[in-house]
């Protein structure tokens, strides 16, 4: 989107673009996600630190998983979870709901929303 009068904008720092790959976002785990089927996380609340997926670090994934593409959506978490960190082989032992769940959140925090146009 080009603009043509910009007198009443500012224009971003080096370190304004930069700075959104250093946040980190606690992210609500609904009960129905966490135990599908069963009784929730009992009144508790359950969080995850999530942090974005940087370019390199997402071409890093797909590097290594060139040859085995589901690997992808497990480096995804492993790289994005802060908090509880997990190990490749326990992230491989969640529920697809869940594993679906924390994927969505990474697209978000990630920027990665916005759908293909056409």
């Amino acid at each position: 989107m080009a603009v043509s009068d910009n007198s009443t904008l500012t224009h971003l720092t080096a370190e304004d673009l930069l700075a959104g790959a250093a946040v980190t976002y606690d992210v609500l785990i609904p009960p129905d996600v966490l135990r599908p089927g069963g009784e929730g996380s009992n009144g508790h609340d359950t969080l995850v630190r999530l942090r974005p997926l940087t370019l390199g670090t997402f071409l890093l994934i797909m590097k290594a998983a060139k040859d085995d593409a589901g690997l992808i959506p497990l480096l995804m978490i492993q790289e994005s979870l802060l908090e509880p960190k997990l190990s490749l082989g326990q992230i491989g032992q969640m529920h697809l709901g869940l594993i679906n769940f924390l994927i969505g959140q990474i697209r978000h925090i990630s920027g990665l929303d916005e759908k293909k146009r056409s």
